[in-house]
């Protein structure tokens, strides 16, 4: 998965890039077809935030946002909103395919 970050107003340090990456690595694990993970990183009047968007072959992109005092918080914050709707996607397809096995 190809993942880029970017930041308005301000430089990311190397090690958001890092953790970045580990958290790309583990949205793998919910769909491995995805194409890209976009970061995007803002701050106004000390509030940071950061914008997940995750692109997946064949379905819309995935848009989360997430806020906290640090990056770190709101790049958590995202990731994990991201994770919630991968993980409910997949549920849905689950049952959708039993549903069609059943009939």
């Amino acid at each position: 998965m190809d993942i880029t970050i970017s930041a308005r107003h301000t430089t990311v340090p190397e090690s958001l890039h890092d953790h970045a990456h580990r958290l790309g690595r583990r949205l793998d694990l919910y769909e491995p077809r995805a194409a890209s993970l976009a970061i995007n990183l803002d701050q106004v009047n000390g509030v940071r935030s950061a914008e997940a968007r995750l692109s997946v072959a064949g379905r819309p992109p995935m848009i989360a946002m997430g806020t906290g005092p640090t990056w770190r918080n709101a790049l958590n914050q995202a990731v994990d909103r991201i994770e919630r709707q991968l993980r409910r996607s997949r549920q849905k397809r689950r049952q959708s395919r039993r549903a069609a096995a059943e009939s």
